[in-house]
């Protein structure tokens, strides 16, 4: 017990306990502020809409901020995510990240119409004679899409195949490089698709933190 007491008295021990107590108080004052600018980060984020990028070869690139959010903070602000992690069979805990992605596709085709005649036999009165059809027939076809059709009387039948390759991107960016390493670092994600036609209406990542 009396060497407890030294110990204690000792002035080097209570320069370690002082020093130990700062740490520990500006390591909880850095949590605190991180946890202030995500807050801050993901309200700006939910007001900003989508930014478009001019990519290399002239085309356009979308580009949106990436929010960072906590299991419970997901599941509570985003119930629709908690429904589709359920329909795809993913344990909350298990998720890393979370993107959702809508867009729209619209073109307008014009392909020249052909004549077509089909002979069908037809039983009239016990004897198998043929009837004659005429329709017209069309198709488009590039690297993107596929479509034909054919006009039959007063119904019209279509067609349609779209193929396409999106790239996504999740990076960090310094929100004001000017400050260099004095500025916080923060996620954003770029989507780009090979079809021209294709524009994104909505996009948003989310980054599950620990």
């Amino acid at each position: 017990m009396k060497i407890l007491f030294r110990i204690l008295k000792s002035p080097l021990v209570w320069r370690l306990l002082s020093a130990a107590a700062v740490f520990m108080m500006l390591r909880g004052l850095k949590n605190t502020r991180h946890e202030v600018q995500r807050l801050q980060q993901n309200q700006e984020l939910l007001l900003q809409g989508q930014q478009e990028v001019l990519l290399a070869n002239g085309r356009v690139a979308y580009q949106s901020g990436v929010l960072s959010l906590r299991q419970k903070e997901l599941l509570s602000l985003l119930p629709e995510v908690k429904q589709e992690l359920e329909l795809l069979r993913v344990k909350p805990r298990q998720v890393q990240s979370v993107s959702t992605l809508g867009f729209a596709v619209q073109k307008r085709f014009a392909a020249p119409l052909k004549d077509s005649i089909t002979m069908l036999p037809v039983a009239k009165g016990g004897y198998i004679s043929t009837d004659t059809f005429r329709y017209k027939m069309f198709r488009y076809q590039d690297a993107y899409y596929d479509v034909s059709g054919v006009s039959l009387r007063d119904t019209q039948l279509l067609r349609i195949s779209i193929t396409d390759t999106m790239t996504q991107v999740v990076y960090w960016k310094r929100k004001r490089p000017w400050l260099w390493i004095l500025s916080p670092r923060h996620l954003e994600q770029r989507v780009y698709f090979r079809n021209p036609d294709a524009h994104i209406h909505y996009s948003r990542t989310i980054n599950i933190e620990r």
